[in-house]
């Protein structure tokens, strides 16, 4: 069975890789208590199902993020426009998609909101979970993003 990190890495593999060539390499995870980002544009998706809540962050440095959309794009994008923040949801989206098609494969259904976007230096993110946030960081050619997930059990009544 795989574990909730493999799901994790192997979907923004594949999300990332698929879009742009560029294979991320997952770093070290880690247990995040503090609400501030690691990046300057955040997408946040709520998650809800199978008796569990949470969310699932997707983090990128505006560097690794204007890398992306280069690819994808054909040009350098050259500030953080509309454009770029809806392109961020979207690429979060497909992970999240991505992330939960693995959890169904386990026997447990997600379902995601639509992710809500969040910019700038230092910004914060207030959690949806109890449970400690597992963060796990991604190199993409010198670049950072990071993935942040959190899952509650639901309680019962």
């Amino acid at each position: 069975m795989a574990t909730v990190l493999d799901a994790l890495v192997a979907s923004v593999n594949e999300v990332i890789k698929t879009y742009t060539g560029i294979e991320p390499k997952p770093g070290k995870p880690f247990v995040r208590t503090e609400p501030t980002a690691l990046g300057e544009v955040s997408a946040v998706n709520g998650l809800a199902g199978s008796g569990f809540t949470g969310m699932l962050t997707v983090t990128f440095s505006k560097d690794c993020l204007f890398k992306i959309l280069s690819v994808l794009f054909g040009s350098q994008p050259e500030t953080l426009n509309e454009e770029v923040c809806d392109a961020a949801g979207e690429l979060a989206n497909q992970i999240c998609g991505a992330f939960r098609r693995r959890f169904e494969e386990q026997g447990i259904s997600l379902q995601a909101a639509v992710p809500v976007i969040v910019t700038g230096e230092g910004h914060s993110i207030t959690p949806l979970c109890t449970s400690q946030r597992m963060a796990v960081p991604f190199e993409l050619d010198g670049t950072k993003m990071v993935i942040e997930l959190c899952l509650d059990k639901k309680k019962n009544g």
